[in-house]
């Protein structure tokens, strides 16, 4: 394929698609209706119970500011707790409530189902190709990152 403009044509589509799919709230308990964005947060304080913002911030690619500001809300929603780290007085570590830890379980249950389907489109594909794909994509992620 010597033009390139299909190939980037669909990744835009994608992009879009998957950007609209990120600002769709989704139910994951009884009553609760969350984001992309505040899932995976809460996902990630599961993960690293005891995280701090800042360690937070890192590990989503945001800044402070918009972590703390996650937190705020899902400490609102009653999925995560802050305590003062046992190590500093100036530093909060985040936790999962009941609710996050119940959340964050729905959260995983949809990723199963999904990376089924993924799992399904990915065997159709040879390996070779997968990991030509793999560095592809890597580039254009480097770009990006460039473009910054």
């Amino acid at each position: 394929m010597k033009d390139y403009r299909e190939l980037a044509w669909q990744m835009e589509r994608i992009i879009h698609k998957y950007s609209q799919f990120e600002k769709k709230p989704q139910q994951y308990c009884k009553g609760l209706t969350l984001t992309q964005p505040e899932i995976h947060t809460v996902a990630i304080i599961g993960d690293q119970e005891g995280i701090s913002v800042t360690g937070l911030a890192k590990v989503r690619g945001i800044t402070k500011g918009a972590a703390s500001q996650m937190v705020y809300k899902l400490v609102d929603k009653g999925l995560v707790e802050k305590r003062v780290s046992p190590s500093s007085d100036s530093e909060l570590n985040l936790y999962l409530t009941k609710l996050g830890k119940k959340a964050r379980a729905e959260h995983r249950k949809k990723h199963e189902t999904m990376g089924i389907k993924f799992a399904e489109i990915m065997d159709r594909i040879p390996e070779s190709m997968q990991n030509e794909l793999l560095k592809i994509l890597k580039s254009f992620e480097e770009e990006l990152d460039e473009l910054q």
